[in-house]
C-alpha cells in the first residue's frame, strides 16, 4: 500500500535529493530603493531640457540665458505583488521513521532550494524581458528589442559586440552590464570562430572555458548562463545594466513551529513577498534578443 511520506527502512539513511541550482539572479540588481512599510513606491526623477544659446549681446532686457522653463517631475509607481508561501507538516511518526532526515529545517531548506529559488529566478528574467513596470517597453518607453536573432558560432561575438555598441550609442554605461544567455546559446560563445583557433594566449582561455564551463566576461559584460527553461519563450539572451533593474524582497519569513495545535510534530512555514521591475528612466539598459 502506498504511504504518503514513504517511510524509510533503517538501511536507507539518506533521502535522495533532487538536483538544484543556487540563485542566478540574486544580488545582481540595484537595491537602492526602500519599500519598508509600504507595498508601492514612486520613483521620482527630474526632466532634463535642451541647452539654449546664451545671448551675451542682447540689450533688450530679456534674459540672456533664454526663456525660463519650469522643471517638471516624472514618476514611476512600483507595487510588489509576488506573494508566495509554503506550509509543511512533519509528524513525529514520520520524523522518527526516517531517522530524523525529514527534520523541519531540512524540509524548509529543500523547499527554498528546489522551489523558491528557481521560481524567483524565472520570474525576474521574465519581468526584465517584458520591461515590467515600464509602459511602452520596447517602443516609446525605451528598452531595446532585437527580433529574428539567430546565433551561430560564426556570428555570435560580432552580434554581441554590435548589441553592446547599440546600447552605448543611447548612452547606456558600459560598466556593470550582465549577459543572461540560455545554456544552448552559450555553447556558441564557447565555440566562437573568433576564439577557437586564435593565438596561444586566447586559445588557452578558450580551452579553459570549454573545460570548466566558466564563462567570465565578454566585451565588458559578465556572462551568466541560465537553463533554457528559465528564459521566457523565444528569448535567447538579454544584456542588462545592473542599475536598470530593481529586485526587492519585502517579506522573507521562514519559521519552524513545534507546538502547532493541529500537528503532533513540527511545521515549517515560509512566506516571500518579492518583485522585479525595470526602471523606466533606464529602460534602454535592457536589450532583449528573440528568435522571432
Amino acid at each position: 500500500m502506498a504511504v504518503g511520506h514513504n517511510f524509510e527502512s533503517k538501511a536507507a539513511k539518506k533521502l535522495v535529493e533532487a538536483f538544484s541550482l543556487e540563485s542566478l539572479t540574486e544580488g545582481i540588481f540595484t537595491n537602492q530603493y526602500d519599500w519598508d512599510g509600504v507595498d508601492t513606491i514612486r520613483l521620482r526623477s527630474v526632466m532634463s531640457y535642451p541647452l539654449q544659446q546664451y545671448n551675451w549681446q542682447d540689450v533688450t532686457g530679456a534674459s540672456r540665458f533664454g526663456p525660463l522653463v519650469e522643471v517638471e517631475d516624472d514618476f514611476q509607481a512600483l507595487t510588489i505583488d509576488q506573494d508566495y508561501s509554503y506550509n509543511l507538516a512533519i509528524d513525529k511518526r514520520n520524523n522518527t521513521s526516517t531517522l530524523q532526515e525529514k527534520a523541519a529545517g531540512t524540509i524548509a531548506s529543500r523547499e527554498i532550494r528546489e522551489q523558491l529559488i528557481p521560481q524567483v529566478d524565472k520570474y525576474r528574467l521574465s519581468a526584465i524581458a517584458s520591461g515590467h513596470g515600464v509602459t511602452g517597453f520596447g517602443t516609446t518607453g525605451g528598452g531595446i528589442i532585437k527580433a529574428n536573432v539567430a546565433l551561430t558560432k560564426s556570428n555570435v561575438l560580432e552580434t554581441l559586440f554590435n548589441n553592446g555598441a547599440e546600447m552605448s550609442n543611447v548612452l547606456v554605461p558600459r560598466k556593470n552590464r550582465v549577459l543572461f544567455i540560455k545554456e544552448s546559446e552559450a555553447i556558441k560563445v564557447k565555440l566562437a570562430d573568433q576564439i577557437v583557433g586564435t593565438g596561444a594566449t586566447v586559445q588557452q582561455m578558450a580551452n579553459q572555458i570549454i573545460k570548466s564551463g566558466e564563462m567570465g566576461t565578454i566585451n565588458g559584460m559578465h556572462i551568466v548562463s541560465v537553463p533554457d527553461s528559465y528564459m521566457p519563450a523565444h528569448v535567447l539572451y538579454m544584456i542588462v545594466l545592473k542599475d536598470a533593474v530593481v529586485a526587492p524582497t519585502k517579506i522573507r519569513t521562514m519559521r519552524i513551529l513545534t507546538n502547532h495545535p493541529d500537528v503532533d510534530g513540527a511545521v515549517a512555514q515560509g512566506r516571500f513577498l518579492y518583485d522585479c521591475f525595470v526602471i523606466a528612466k533606464r529602460a534602454n539598459g535592457v536589450l532583449v534578443a528573440k528568435d522571432n
